[in-house]
């Protein structure tokens, strides 16, 4: 029996961390999506400074959790979350309503997916 519950403790530790950090990136992503949205938004109705600064304010929190989000999710899927970043600034500096509103809604997307990944499941285990 005693040798069971050193794995057994070890196991329900890999557990709990691994819940924990699914809550910890779901937490983080729910506002940055909210952010989003309230930025396309803003580009519906013609209001580009504002657009523009809450994809900027939401890019640099995503910047400030990229060295923990680098150590426990897939990196094609982060940069490819830069690369919309990137283009949704682009397309807000042009000012195309458009374009900006797609790639916002597809950079929440991506967000969604990074989040998706980090959650336990039976996908994900499998």
């Amino acid at each position: 029996m005693k040798y069971f519950v050193v794995p057994a403790a070890v196991l329900a530790l890999l557990l709990g961390v691994s819940l924990w950090n699914a809550a910890a990136v779901g937490a983080a992503v729910e506002p940055w999506c909210e952010a989003l949205s309230e930025a396309s938004d803003r580009a519906a109705r013609e209001d580009w400074d504002e657009a523009a600064r809450a994809v900027r304010e939401t890019q640099r929190s995503w910047e400030e959790r990229q060295v923990y989000f680098h150590i426990v999710t897939a990196h094609d899927e982060l940069e490819a979350a830069d690369a919309l970043f990137e283009a949704a600034e682009s397309f807000a500096a042009e000012r195309d309503a458009a374009e900006f509103r797609a790639c916002v809604a597809q950079l929440a997307a991506q967000l969604r997916v990074v989040a998706e990944m980090q959650r336990l499941s039976a996908k994900n285990v499998l």
